[in-house]
């Protein structure tokens, strides 16, 4: 599995620059047998494809494998000074497949297919801590966005004064002579990640050493993202009754403000590759394979709500939106070129370079604008050059390093080693990634193998809690930073026939 591990590379999860980078990232070979490896100068099991489906024509036989994945987090985050840090796991199907090499008098003929899990990341994040300088109340007030309208019916927001009609801030109106003195600030945010591909492919060696192949996949996936987010006046600063009085009900003032965000995508796409290995020796191969830009659909059904408390115990509750949306994402194109050393003195030796310009990743917000007016098309077509210039912008391409050595005792027994090197993406927050591999082939019975393999790698996180522009037009925001360390462990079985 010595591929890259998503971070949010600093940016806001929710937005569709976060969601468009997410999707474009896969980071999991569901295959156990070669989920440790690199595979575009080699043939390490019916994953092998997904680097290189021409190294499928390398297989000594017919196989079909099965496997699981179990995902294990340890999480350090940091917000406003304050530290926590919470574990969890989770075990899910990720592989199973076929592999048929067609009896041929010469040469070699493979076909195949199957199911693999590409991308599985499961995040959560607790944070708490007093904010002296701001409050997300500052977001909700900003012209045009998400919340303007429920948080105005939450009393979140209201105007600056009686005889204003600009919209402030509750905790900054006039009716406060002291301005705003800080709140406490409680978080729990999950963002979990899923995407399978279910592919077949072809190889075949068209001439001498000279082997060739293409895989079409179908890419299924989503992306849950939930956010529950609570600011309390638990000291009593805000008591100067800027909640007018009703009926027989005094002035009152705000004592709490909940905001809930859900947000479920869930995208498909065809993906095509391609490929070739070439057998300069008998025992040095070197590959090259390309994935063709990938065009996602996607199905977005977004859920707010904002709660507020006061503090004579009433509530303005049900402040809602609903809303579903299709668009679409282009993944960019991956090249990946590399190299294999095999058989020597029972040691192999595979090393791969993967190239991906992530700031060619655009989003196309008119994808299915149906019979909206042309207005609204024009403001979603500003939105989305907005969205990639911004991804232009901000990502690079970036050149991975792959590699693995694999030892095979006389008994069948296989020790596979890797290490891998993840340039960060963002040209700001260069969250870079080391991820070191191991795994196990072990024969079973006749034609049986149990395969398992691991991943380990430790990276940094960042990512935006909320962000709006203050009086002067300066950007603020609100992030929470910490550490992700990650363990990976896949383990199925391989039958030969």
């Amino acid at each position: 599995m010595s591929s890259v591990i998503l971070a949010q590379d600093g940016e806001s999860p929710l937005s569709y620059k976060s969601l468009a980078l997410q999707m474009s990232s896969f980071n999991v070979n569901g295959d156990a047998s070669s989920a440790a490896t690199t595979s575009v100068s080699s043939f390490n099991g019916i994953g092998s494809y997904l680097d290189n489906p021409a190294s499928m024509a390398l297989s000594d036989g017919s196989l079909y494998t099965i496997a699981w994945l179990n995902q294990s987090n340890d999480q350090k985050n940091r917000y406003l000074g304050n530290s926590n840090s919470s574990e969890f796991s989770n075990t899910r199907f990720s592989n199973f497949g076929l592999v048929y090499k067609v009896p041929t008098d010469q040469g070699s003929l493979v076909l195949g297919g199957g199911y693999n899990l590409i991308s599985k990341d499961n995040n959560e994040t607790y944070l708490e801590g007093v904010n002296q300088n701001n409050s997300i109340t500052d977001l909700f007030k900003q012209s045009g966005n998400t919340y303007e309208d429920i948080a105005f019916d939450a009393y979140a927001v209201d105007f600056r004064n009686e005889i204003s009609d600009e919209i402030e801030s509750i905790f900054r109106v006039d009716g406060r002579p002291v301005g705003f003195r800080g709140i406490s600030q409680f978080g729990n945010i999950t963002n979990n990640k899923t995407i399978g591909e279910s592919s077949i492919f072809i190889a075949t060696e068209i001439q001498k050493n000279l082997y060739v192949g293409a895989s079409l996949g179908f890419i299924s996936g989503s992306i849950n993202y939930d956010r529950d987010f609570q600011e309390v006046d638990e000291n009593n600063f805000y008591a100067d009754g800027v909640v007018p009085e009703d009926g027989n009900n005094p002035a009152t003032d705000i004592y709490s403000i909940t905001l809930t965000d859900n947000l479920d995508t869930e995208f498909y796409a065809f993906s095509v590759r391609g490929g070739l290995v070439y057998k300069i020796l008998p025992s040095l191969n070197i590959g090259a394979s390309v994935v063709l830009p990938t065009r996602m659909i996607v199905t977005e059904n977004y859920y707010t709500n904002i709660d507020t408390e006061l503090d004579d115990f009433t509530s303005f509750l049900g402040n809602d939106v609903l809303t579903e949306f299709e668009y679409a994402v282009t993944r960019p194109a991956e090249f990946k070129v590399g190299a294999t050393i095999e058989n020597f003195s029972n040691l192999s030796f595979s090393a791969a370079a993967e190239y991906i310009d992530y700031s060619t990743t655009k989003v196309d917000l008119t994808f299915n604008a149906g019979d909206i007016g042309l207005n609204d098309i024009s403001l979603l077509n500003q939105d989305a050059e907005a969205t990639n210039q911004a991804i232009a912008g901000d990502f690079v391409a970036v050149v991975n390093f792959r590699s693995n050595a694999t030892y095979t005792l006389e008994s069948g027994l296989k020790l596979i080693a890797g290490y891998s090197y993840f340039p960060g993406r963002h040209k700001i927050f260069q969250f870079d990634e080391t991820v070191y591999s191991a795994g196990l082939s072990i024969p079973l019975l006749k034609n049986t193998f149990f395969d398992i393999s691991g991943q380990y790698s430790s990276r940094n996180d960042r990512s935006i809690i909320y962000e709006f522009e203050n009086s002067s037009n300066q950007s603020i925001n609100n992030s929470v930073e910490g550490t992700v360390n990650r363990m990976n462990i896949i383990a199925g079985g391989t039958f030969m026939f």
